[in-house]
C-alpha cells in the first residue's frame, strides 16, 4: 500500500544496501516515474515487469522510504523510548514506511556487525560484544513491527484485499529475513558457539538463547559449510519450495470451482451470528442472507456444520474433499504430494535424521516419532470403542428426528454430533448465549485466572493512552505474590469492518528495564459487537476462542524472559518445542467443560435474569464436551496419516492414497468416497514446511492440559496448585525445554490418562487400558 523514495540520512545508501538483492531487467528507456505496484515489486519481490521490445539492460536498487526519527512520529516514538506506541496520531503511512525503513537499517546493522565479528578475537568475543549489538535493534524492530501489524488488523485504510495481504505477506517475510540472518553467518556460529561452550559470565536467559540458536542453527542445516552438501541442501530446499508452490496454487485454485448458496433463513436457523456473518455474501445483510459456502476452511466446516440441507451438506463434501485431487486434469495434486515426501525426505537425511518426522520432533517436547505414536496408539485404544458406539446414537438420533434417510455418511457427521449432544441434554445454544455477554464473561474469567494465579488486572483505558480504536481497553497487569508489575494488555474485542485476522495475541514488546519500557501485549477479539438493542453477546465457540487467547496474553505476561525469541515456545521454528505451546492456553479453554467453572464464568441471562443454575450448567458442561467427539476423532485420523507418512524412512515403501485408503477404513465405518483424494487439498500436512509430521500437537496440547485439570482436582487447593504451575512453567517461559519444566509441576511425564477420562468417561468405558503416562521414551 506505501512506498518510499531513496534516502540520503540516516545510516546512508551504500550502508542501506549492503547486502540487498537487486532487481534486474531490461527496458528500451528507463522509466522516470514507478507505478505504486511497481514500485511494490521493487521494494518488496525485487523485481519488475518485462518490456516488450529488449535493447539494453538496468539494476534497479530496492526503493527505500524516506522515513527518519525527524519527520517520522512514529520511529520517534519507537527511538526515544516513550512509553506508548502511537497508535492513533501516526498515520498508517508514518507506521508502514517507517517499519519498513526500520529493518532495512537494521538488515544494515546485521550486515556490519558480522563483517566486524570476523575481525575480533575469539578471546575478546563476549554476549556482550558478540549478541547484544544486534539484539539491541532487534528489540525496536520487533516492537514496530508488532505494533504495525495491530494497527494493519485493527484500523487501517480499506484497501483492495489482495494488497493488503500482499502487503503484510511482504514485511512479515521481510522481517523474517533480516532476523535469521545472523545464524547463516559462519562467524556468528563459531562466536555462540564457543560462548556457549565455555559458559563465562552468562545468566541462564544467555546461555538459554545461545543454546536456541544453536539448536535452530542444526535443524535448519545452516552448519553445513562444506560445498558439496551446502548444494544439496539447496538442491533439496529449492524442489521444496517449487512443489510448495504449486501444492497451494492447486488448492487455492479450486476454492471457487464450487459455491454452495442458501436463500432460506430456516435451512441455517441454529446458526449463531458469527457463522451467518462468515457465509453472508454481503457482510452487510447477514441477517437477511444470502449466505455461501466457499471451498475454503473459513466458510465449509461452519456450512457443515450448520446447513440443515442434507444434500447440500452432501454435495459440498463431495467437492472438498476431490478439491485439487485426480479429477482435476491441470490442478492435480497428487504428484506434487509425493515430489513434497521425496524432497523432505532427502532434506532430513542430508541433515542426518532418518525420516522427517525424527527431524521435525527433534527439539519437540514429545522428541521423536515413537512417543506420538505411543501417545496415538493408547488414544485410539480408549476413543475408537467410543466412536463407534456414538454411531449407533447419532443414527439413532437423526432417524428419529427426520433428518436422515438411509444411513449415516462422512457429510452428515458434523451437522448430526452438535445436533444430536444439544438434544440429548436439551442446551439451546443461541439462548445460551445471553448468559455471557462480552465484557461481564471478560470480567469473569480474569477475576477467575487471577484467583488461581494471584493476579491483578486494572482497567487504565482512562489514562489517556493512544488507542487505535475506541472499542479497546487496556490493563496493567501485577503479580500479587510478589507485587511485580508484569505489563500492560491492549485488547480490542469487536468485530467490524474495516478489522482483519479474527482472533488473535501478540508479544508487542518484552520488558526491557535498561530503557524503562514495560512488557506489551496485544489481544485482539472478534466477538460480535453491540448495538443500541443488545450487548455483544459469546456464542460457546466464542467463548472458548476468548478463553484460549486470554490464555495466551497471559503465558506472555508471565514469562519472564528478557529475550522475544524464548518468551513462549515460537511456531514454527525447528529450535522450539511449540507442540506444547498451547497447553496452558488449552487448560484456560478446558473451563468450559467443568460445570462449576462454566458457571462462573456465567453472567444472569440478560433478558430473563436468571442465573445458569447448576443442573444446567452441569447440562451445558456435557452437550459441548459431547459434541466434540467427531472432531477429535477426526483430528485423530490426520495425526495418525500425518506420522505415518513422514515416520517411514523410505516413502516408496507405500504411495500416499494407499495410506489413506488403508486409514479411512481403520477410522472410519463409512464407506469412502471413490472420488475422496483429501490429502490433495490439505495444506496443513503437505504445505506447511515446519509443520509436517505436527499434527498430533492439537490433541498433545489437550493431553498436557487436561493432565494439569487432574492434577488441580486431586490436589483441591486451587491457589497452591496455581501458584506452583506459575512458578514451575509459566514464569519460566521457553527458558527451559517444556518437559523439564512440567516435570517440575507435575514430578513426572504427562499421562495420557486425563484425555481418555475425558473422552470416554470410566464410568462408561468398554476396555481396560493402561494410562499409566508415555512411554519412558518421552524422558
Amino acid at each position: 500500500m506505501f512506498s518510499g523514495t531513496f534516502s540520503k540520512h540516516g545510516k546512508g545508501l551504500a550502508r542501506l544496501l549492503r547486502g540487498r538483492t537487486a532487481s534486474t531487467g531490461c527496458l528500451t528507456k528507463l522509466p522516470k516515474n514507478l507505478s505504486k505496484t511497481q514500485q511494490r515489486n521493487i521494494i518488496f519481490k525485487m523485481g519488475n515487469e518485462t518490456p516488450a521490445r529488449i535493447v539494453g539492460y538496468y539494476v534497479i536498487f530496492p526503493v527505500i522510504p524516506d522515513e527518519t526519527v525527524e519527520n517520522n512520529s512514529f520511529i520517534y516514538n519507537i527511538a526515544k523510548n516513550e512509553d506508548w506506541p502511537k497508535l492513533a496520531s501516526a498515520t498508517p503511512k508514518e507506521m508502514y514506511e517507517g517499519t519498513v525503513r526500520m529493518l532495512m537499517d537494521y538488515g544494515a546493522t546485521v550486515m556490519e556487525h558480522l563483517e566486524h565479528l570476523a575481525k575480533v578475537n575469539p578471546d575478546q568475543q563476549t554476549f556482550e560484544n558478540v549478541v547484544e549489538p544486534l539484539l539491541t535493534e532487534e528489540y525496536e524492530v520487533n516492537y514496530a513491527f508488532q505494533t504495525l501489524v495491530l494497527k494493519m488488523l485493527t484500523d487501517w485504510p480499506d484497501c483492495n484485499r489482495k494488497l493488503f495481504d500482499a502487503d503484510l505477506h511482504h514485511i512479515k517475510i521481510m522481517c523474517a529475513r533480516d532476523q535469521m540472518e545472523k545464524l547463516t553467518s559462519q562467524d556468528f556460529q563459531t562466536a555462540i558457539k564457543q560462548l556457549y561452550e565455555s559458559k563465562e559470565g552468562m545468566n541462564e536467559w544467555q546461555l538459554r538463547l545461545l543454546e536456541w540458536y544453536l539448536l535452530e542453527i542444526k535443524a535448519s542445516g545452516l552448519d553445513r559449510h562444506d560445498e558439496k552438501t551446502r548444494k544439496l541442501l539447496g538442491s533439496w530446499s529449492r524442489f521444496i519450495d517449487e512443489y510448495r508452490s504449486k501444492y497451494i496454487t492447486g488448492v487455492m485454485s479450486t476454492n471457487d470451482q464450487n459455491t454452495y448458496v442458501i436463500n432460506e433463513k430456516k435451512v441455517l436457523s441454529d446458526a449463531p451470528p458469527h457463522v451467518l456473518q462468515k457465509l453472508a455474501i454481503e457482510s452487510a445483510k447477514w441477517e437477511s442472507g444470502p449466505w455461501r459456502g466457499r471451498m475454503t476452511p473459513h466458510t465449509i466446516f461452519p456450512f457443515m456444520q450448520y446447513c440443515s440441507d442434507r444434500s447440500l451438506r452432501a454435495n459440498a463434501w463431495e467437492k472438498w474433499t476431490s478439491k485439487a485431487g485426480f479429477d482435476h486434469d491441470f490442478y492435480n495434486n497428487s504428484i506434487n504430494v509425493e515430489e513434497l515426501r521425496h524432497n523432505n525426505e532427502g532434506l532430513a537425511k542430508t541433515l542426518g535424521y532418518s525420516s522427517v518426522a525424527e527431524h521435525r520432533l527433534a527439539n519437540k517436547m514429545a522428541a521423536s516419532p515413537e512417543t506420538v505414536r505411543s501417545f496415538i496408539t493408547a488414544f485410539v485404544r480408549r476413543v475408537r470403542p467410543v466412536v463407534i458406539d456414538r454411531m449407533e446414537s447419532w443414527s439413532a438420533w437423526a432417524q428419529r428426528s427426520e433428518l436422515l434417510l438411509g444411513e449415516l455418511q462422512a457429510h452428515d457427521m458434523f451437522y448430526v454430533c452438535r445436533k444430536e449432544a444439544e438434544q440429548h441434554y436439551d442446551v439451546n445454544a443461541l439462548d445460551l448465549m445471553n448468559h455471557f455477554p462480552f465484557w461481564p464473561t471478560f470480567n469473569n474469567i480474569v477475576n477467575l485466572v487471577s484467583h488461581i494465579f494471584s493476579l491483578e488486572f486494572k482497567d487504565i483505558t482512562d489514562t489517556g493512552l493512544e488507542r487505535a480504536h475506541q472499542d479497546a481497553k487496556i490493563f496493567a497487569v501485577a503479580d500479587k505474590t510478589t507485587g511485580k508489575h508484569l505489563g500492560r494488555l491492549y485488547i480490542d474485542p469487536y468485530d467490524r469492518e474495516n478489522k482483519r485476522g479474527g482472533w488473535n495475541v501478540m508479544l508487542g514488546r518484552p520488558e526491557n528495564k535498561e530503557r524503562g519500557l514495560d512488557k506489551l501485549v496485544y489481544f485482539i477479539g472478534s466477538a460480535i459487537a453491540p448495538t443500541q438493542d443488545s450487548p455483544s453477546v459469546l456464542h460457546y465457540q466464542q467463548l472458548l476462542q476468548l478463553l484460549f487467547n486470554f490464555g495466551r496474553s497471559v503465558q506472555l505476561l508471565l514469562s519472564q524472559s528478557p529475550y522475544r525469541d524464548i518468551a513462549i515456545p515460537w511456531s514454527p521454528f525447528y529450535a522450539s518445542d511449540w507442540d506444547a505451546a498451547d497447553m496452558f492456553p488449552m487448560f484456560l479453554q478446558f473451563f468450559v467443560y467443568k460445570p462449576n467453572l462454566l458457571s462462573a464464568l456465567s453472567s444472569p441471562h440478560i433478558r430473563t435474569g436468571e442465573t445458569l443454575s447448576e443442573e444446567k450448567a452441569n447440562s451445558t458442561a456435557l452437550a459441548l464436551s459431547r459434541a466434540t467427539l467427531w472432531d477429535t476423532y477426526r483430528t485423530l485420523f490426520w495425526s495418525d496419516f500425518d506420522l505415518t507418512v513422514y515416520e517411514m524412512e523410505d516413502r516408496k515403501q507405500k504411495f500416499w492414497l494407499d495410506i489413506y485408503k488403508d486409514l479411512y477404513t481403520e477410522y472410519f465405518p463409512f464407506k469412502r468416497n471413490k472420488n475422496d483424494y483429501h490429502p490433495c487439498s490439505f495444506i496443513p500436512i503437505f504445505a506447511m514446511q515446519p509443520h509436517l509430521g505436527m499434527y498430533y500437537r492439537k490433541l498433545w496440547s489437550e493431553m498436557l492440559a487436561l493432565d494439569i485439570h487432574e492434577t488441580f482436582d486431586a490436589e483441591n487447593d486451587e491457589v497452591k496448585t496455581g501458584e506452583r504451575l506459575k512458578t514451575a512453567v509459566l514464569l519460566k517461559g521457553s527458558g527451559d525445554v517444556t518437559k523439564e519444566l512440567y516435570r517440575r509441576f507435575q514430578g513426572r511425564n504427562p499421562s495420557v490418562g486425563a484425555i481418555c477420562d475425558f473422552y470416554d468417561p470410566p464410568s462408561m468405558a468398554h476396555i481396560e487400558d493402561d494410562v499409566e503416562g508415555i512411554r519412558e521414551k518421552s524422558q
